[in-house]
């Protein structure tokens, strides 16, 4: 299931996604992906999973 798209330049800020879970899990996978051409700069940082 895809989170969270971008399809042009975002400037640098702080984000906070808040997810639904699913009924009976028991496990979590995070996975970040840069499909693209322009890699002059990008950075995911300070990643924090937290229950609610």
């Amino acid at each position: 299931m895809s989170v969270r798209t971008y399809t042009a330049d975002v400037p640098s800020r702080t984000e906070t996604v808040t997810l639904q879970v699913p009924p009976g899990a028991t496990g979590v996978r995070v996975r970040f992906r840069y499909t693209g051409g322009n890699n002059w700069y990008w950075v995911i940082d300070g990643v924090r999973i937290t229950q609610a």
